[in-house]
């Protein structure tokens, strides 16, 4: 047995404990309490000490299989964006994705993220994901607008995560229509019947941006004149739904779907993501891609579990969660419908991430039972005041990392 301790300890879900341990046998968490109790009851256990602690990051939202495109600009429009990613990824090699991707799993590591939500439509990349230490949650994609191709899509998803049977190491699958514009209601509601058959949870892109928007509401626009010919779909003609993202995929919107982005949301369709498990934020992405930020303080009142996501590279520059907590940090006053806290900037990069990605019950928090996944840090500014404490570990960044452990050993 192992006791990690420190001056303070940040359990997430339960107040900080100050001159607080944690007790680590095997892979999980045993005990958490005050130091001096748990030396007393386990005093055969090694003690390792730190300044503070808190559990290993989530990044809820990922693409590690673009690893290798630098960040590209909006140009003109979203669908433009969309069009040079689609063929710099066309142009990217097999045996280089991989090991970029496993590049990306190993520096993850190295800034205290422990778990990912990564979206993956390349095969290739599930190896890096099954030699990985990382205890993620890996959404195999699926595109097609076309019903008759569904069948040919889910068959192609069982037989990829079959080979693996449905297991990636320390990693567990799920599964992800891209989006309302790249995936069709059909696929959807494969999808759906898929996941519940084998367990799996499910996420998708949604009201991303204004394009995405009109092309939903109207059947119209960039979307439909230059992305769907380049990928095949060009005798496409949706029919108008007259309805926002939100309100096209309400059916859908339940316990077993995490949204991520969800940028153009109305007051009324705040009532329709607050069904969904969470949703993710990728601010950085965001503003380079729209200009704009989720409504996430509206969201938050809402009962609405917000994580936080990094998106690719190629929308926000890197995979550095540390990089998106100080962007919420840094523009917390000027989100729509309120202020954020520090303290809920945490929890969107640790427990909401965890049940992002279908895993708050093995993640994200420093609870019994939980696999002991932890950040230790040495901080400039440690206060009784929770708000001052959380932005000054914001603030400090991976710099301050003295350890991460993974299922209870350090790494």
């Amino acid at each position: 047995m192992l006791l990690i301790s420190a001056e303070l300890v940040l359990p997430i879900t339960r107040p900080p404990i100050a001159n607080g341990a944690v007790l680590v046998s095997g892979r999980r968490f045993r005990e958490i309490g005050a130091r001096t109790a748990l030396k007393q009851k386990y005093p055969e256990a090694e003690e390792l000490h730190h300044q503070l602690l808190m559990p290993g990051l989530v990044n809820a939202h990922t693409h590690i299989e673009l690893s290798g495109l630098p960040l590209l600009a909006p140009q003109k429009s979203f669908t433009d964006w969309l069009i040079q990613i689609i063929e710099q990824k066309l142009a990217l090699d097999p045996a280089g994705i991989e090991r970029e991707a496993r590049l990306a799993l190993k520096n993850a590591l190295a800034l205290g993220i422990t778990s990912l939500g990564d979206i993956v439509s390349l095969p290739v990349v599930l190896g890096a994901h099954q030699q990985g230490k990382l205890f993620s949650t890996v959404f195999f994609e699926l595109t097609g607008m076309r019903d008759k191709d569904v069948q040919s899509r889910i068959s192609q998803a069982k037989s990829v995560l079959g080979k693996h049977n449905f297991r990636l190491g320390n990693s567990r699958f799920g599964i992800s229509p891209h989006a309302p514009y790249s995936a069709s209601l059909t696929l959807f509601q494969a999808a759906k019947q898929m996941a519940e058959k084998h367990g799996l949870g499910v996420c998708t892109h949604l009201a991303e941006t204004r394009e995405e928007d009109d092309f939903i509401r109207s059947g119209s626009g960039p979307i439909l004149k230059r992305l769907y010919p380049l990928v095949g779909w060009s005798r496409l003609k949706p029919a108008p739904s007259l309805v926002s993202p939100a309100q096209y995929l309400a059916q859908f919107i339940d316990r077993n779907l995490t949204l991520v982005h969800c940028v153009e949301i109305s007051e009324d369709d705040l009532e329709i993501i607050s069904r969904s498990r969470a949703v993710v934020h990728c601010p950085r992405s965001n503003l380079n891609l729209t200009g704009k930020l989720s409504p996430v303080p509206k969201m938050l009142r809402s009962g609405v579990k917000v994580a936080l996501g990094t998106d690719s590279p190629a929308s926000a520059g890197d995979a550095n969660l540390w990089n998106e907590m100080k962007k919420v940090l840094e523009l917390r006053k000027e989100y729509p419908g309120g202020e954020i806290k520090p303290s809920e900037i945490l929890e969107m990069a640790t427990i909401n991430g965890g049940r992002a990605i279908f895993r708050e019950h093995e993640l994200g928090s420093l609870e019994p039972g939980k696999i002991a996944n932890l950040l230790a840090l040495k901080i400039g500014y440690l206060s009784a005041d929770t708000e001052k404490t959380a932005s000054s570990i914001i603030q400090s960044g991976p710099t301050e990392i003295e350890a991460v452990y993974l299922a209870g050993k350090r790494v």
